[in-house]
């Protein structure tokens, strides 16, 4: 979760960084648009990567979770079968 903090926080500070330095720029309303539009874009693809990455380690750890979750069940599952039958 903080992680996730830091990245928002960082991914909010960049956007409004950006905002200003196009806003205050001395370039004409269609250039700065088009360099904004390309630099918005550009953004977006790194976003999507590093939050494809973020949510590609959340599933392994998640099914790392369910392995070690599913084993000790079935470990107690057993011993509890063990026990019953042998009374």
């Amino acid at each position: 979760m903080k992680a996730l903090r830091i990245f928002t926080s960082l991914t909010i500070g960049l956007a409004a960084g950006l905002a200003a330095g196009y806003l205050t720029a001395p370039r004409s309303g269609r250039k700065t648009r088009k360099k904004l539009s390309s630099e918005i874009d550009s953004q977006m693809k790194s976003l999507e990567k590093n939050m494809n990455s973020k949510l590609s380690e959340a599933k392994k750890e998640y099914n790392q979770q369910l392995t070690k979750l599913t084993e000790s069940g079935k470990a107690a599952l057993n011993k509890a079968r063990e026990m019953a039958s042998s009374n």
